[in-house]
């Protein structure tokens, strides 16, 4: 079903009529939820969409605030159901049922504020709970609350790590890290860059192998090594 036919069989969300529709009960991340506490928006707030709210209104922060603590509270809700090891870890569909579950169709216009609070507590619904304690992946398990706090605050400060100039605190957070970590393989001084996964890892293993062996490659290319490299890998 798709959002215009969905709305075609809801009433309008309206200055008077600004309640959730009782989302929150059947469709909340925690079946746990009363009827009193809900993701509406105030009648204030509820028909605001994201040209109303910073940082596209400057005298939008009422509105601002109000929007994204309700998108706290969805997702406070989901870490406590992530917890519950009553909880389901996955609430499983097939691909064609979970394309009539949801409403993927991208809009001509902008939605308003309290359907993306909807849309955003669907989204946890039918999300597999990585946190989960039964839940056991090769690439995914746990999730740490204080390094969650700390990404919420590195997205929120929307800081690219160039240079010291525009990432300042981070660039020293991340000195003293990879100081710390060289430390701890028992190296005194030397440089480190952090990797973002096991394949680009390799990459840069490659590199340091190659420069160690062929130092004049850095500068003067594969003519100076004279021959063909070659690297010995498992049939892995």
């Amino acid at each position: 079903m798709s959002r215009g036919q969905r709305n075609a069989l809801q009433p309008e969300l309206t200055d008077s009529h600004c309640e959730f529709q009782n989302f929150a009960r059947t469709h909340s991340p925690t079946r746990l939820m009363s009827s009193e506490n809900t993701y509406s928006l105030s009648r204030e707030h509820c028909n605001l969409k994201y040209s109303d709210i910073l940082p596209q209104n400057a005298e939008g922060y009422p509105a601002t605030r109000e929007f994204l603590m309700k998108v706290v509270d969805i997702l406070l809700d989901f870490i406590k159901s992530t917890n519950d090891r009553n909880a389901k870890v996955l609430d499983f569909h097939h691909p064609s049922e979970m394309m009539r579950l949801l409403d993927l169709e991208i809009p001509d216009t902008g939605l308003t504020l309290q359907q993306l609070l909807i849309d955003c507590s669907t989204t946890l619904k039918y999300q597999v709970r990585t946190g989960h304690p039964h839940f056991f992946n090769q690439l995914s398990c746990g999730l740490d609350l204080v390094s969650m706090a700390g990404e919420w605050l590195t997205a929120t400060a929307n800081t690219n790590m160039f240079t010291y100039e525009i990432a300042p605190v981070f660039i020293l957070m991340e000195h003293v890290v990879l100081q710390k970590m060289r430390e701890l393989i028992g190296w005194s001084g030397g440089d480190s860059i952090l990797a973002p996964g096991g394949s680009i890892s390799n990459l840069y293993a490659f590199l340091a192998a190659r420069h160690k062996m062929f130092p004049a490659y850095k500068e003067r290319g594969l003519a100076a090594i004279g021959g063909q490299l070659v690297m010995f890998t498992s049939d892995q």
